[in-house]
């Protein structure tokens, strides 16, 4: 979290992870647009094992950044309409396009807003 935060994990103020110091907060006050995409299941997303210990309830209380891709992830995982049962992995498709395909159309939609606004990305 030091990356992101410039705290250790330890360092950081009890409550809601959405009090800690992300990067993204400089960026949007500095007049971007921020985008946040964490490529991961939703029980080993960073933010909620980041909080694990705390008094806080996992994950984020509101939307990071302006454009947040976990709704869109939680949704897919609460459908199970949704897993490619046939694999021999945990693997989401949304009709025949595989999660991590999503995930790179997606960010490729918004990288548009380049166009028009100045914007900070992070995706892992």
């Amino acid at each position: 979290m030091a990356l992101l935060t410039g705290q250790l994990a330890e360092e950081r103020p009890p409550g809601a992870i959405d009090l800690a110091p992300f990067l993204w907060k400089d960026f949007s006050t500095a007049g971007y647009r921020t985008l946040l995409v964490e490529d991961s299941f939703i029980e080993n997303h960073i933010f909620n094992i980041w909080v694990e210990g705390s008094n806080s309830p996992g994950g984020f209380m509101l939307a990071p950044t302006d454009y947040y891709f976990r709704p869109l992830s939680v949704a897919m995982h609460a459908d199970h309409s949704l897993i490619d049962w046939r694999a021999k992995e945990y693997r989401l498709c949304t009709g025949s396009i595989p999660e991590d395909e999503l995930i790179l159309n997606w960010v490729s939609s918004v990288r548009l807003l380049v166009l028009f606004f100045r914007i900070f990305t992070y995706v892992f």
